[in-house]
């Protein structure tokens, strides 16, 4: 019969036990699943919105996203964002690589519709007096707004965005709009114009 001594293989245990509670734990990347991200974009849309148009209005949204006038080849961080993260504005650009749709439902705390480009043709191709007929359509709207894509940091405390919207033939403006999450709510930190008509 074999007599196991008690000691040393206490003594190992405790050894090993010390030298795994010395060993640096690895921290998990929580990578959001594509139901957190929209929610995310969902939320920074919303928070746009609201600091954007503030009293409830129709909005009325270009079906796909853009990001600005430009497209995205010829984008580049607007220096009056200086609280803007590299990795922020990078990954803008990764997820504005083209047109996107919209989610036909979302909750921006606003009543909003999609406009397609044919509705758009509709509107504006076969009338002369096409803001007229739009705003007869849609008569809370500021207008035809377009967004792009969020462009996020990887902890999802920062957020970039493009929104531009036309009012009428000659006026309109479009932003570059740095939000931040404070709280657990988006707040804009700062902007930039693109563009003004």
């Amino acid at each position: 019969m074999i007599k196991f001594r008690k000691l040393p293989l206490a003594g190992l245990s405790l050894l090993i036990l010390l030298l795994a509670s010395c060993t640096p734990a690895s921290t998990p990347t929580l990578t959001p699943t594509k139901v957190d991200l929209a929610a995310e974009e969902e939320a920074v849309y919303a928070a746009l919105f609201e600091e954007m148009y503030g009293e409830p209005r129709m909005l009325v949204l270009m079906f796909e996203t853009s990001p600005g006038i430009e497209g995205i080849d010829g984008w580049e961080a607007p220096p009056a964002l200086s609280s803007l993260e590299p990795e922020t504005a990078d990954n803008f650009r990764l997820r504005n690589d083209a047109a996107y749709p919209l989610p036909l439902k979302m909750e921006l705390g606003l009543p909003y519709v999609l406009l397609t480009p044919e509705e758009m043709n509709q509107i504006f191709d076969v009338n002369t007096s096409g803001w007229d007929v739009f705003y007869t359509r849609y008569p809370n709207s500021p207008g035809i707004s377009t967004v792009s894509r969020v462009g996020f940091n990887t902890q999802f405390t920062q957020a970039l965005v493009y929104i531009g919207t036309m009012s009428h033939w000659l006026a309109g403006a479009g932003y570059t709009v740095l939000l931040e999450k404070s709280s657990g709510t988006w707040e804009i930190l700062q902007q930039s114009m693109t563009w003004i008509s």
